[in-house]
């Protein structure tokens, strides 16, 4: 009999978790972006009455804090999406480990007359299951377009 994986094993994945963890993603991300427009408009308020070399700097950075906030929210959104494939996946593996543990057990119980039967009325209509489903092996964690640089290395 073909080899069709972990099948005894229910796949290890916390759904609710992850569900979770990306509406969290999602709602801090939404709060990043509410948070642009009133302090945009904070700055501008305060720039009116100032000049000098400090307002240029102070230019400078609130355009700094706006970009990052928007890349920020935007990776957060972008997790939460990888999140929601992770789990999508994670349950059609499940489903198919389900599926494969009926399959196996219909063939196991079934005798040579059962066989030869199946065979010749064509009574065995499932077909086998399907190899197992490979997980990502990582995503693309490369400095998004208009970030400021290379994020600084792990600690170990």
């Amino acid at each position: 009999m073909a080899d069709f994986g972990a099948i005894h094993e229910n796949v290890q994945f916390n759904w609710d978790a992850a569900t979770k963890l990306a509406a969290e993603l999602r709602a801090t991300a939404d709060t990043l972006d509410g948070q642009v427009g009133p302090r945009t408009s904070q700055a501008s308020t305060a720039r009116r009455v100032w000049e000098g070399v400090y307002a240029g700097e102070f230019d400078g950075r609130v355009r700094t804090c706006t970009g990052d906030a928007t890349r920020l929210a935007a990776s957060m959104r972008r997790a939460a999406a990888e999140l929601d494939s992770l789990a999508e996946l994670a349950r059609a593996e499940q489903q198919r480990r389900e599926y494969a543990r009926d399959w196996v057990a219909n063939h196991d119980d079934s005798g040579f007359w059962d066989n030869a039967g199946d065979f010749f009325f064509g009574e065995d209509d499932l077909p086998p299951p399907r190899p197992p489903i490979e997980p990502p092996s990582g995503g693309d964690y490369a400095t998004p377009p208009g970030a400021r640089g290379p994020a600084a290395p792990a600690a170990h």
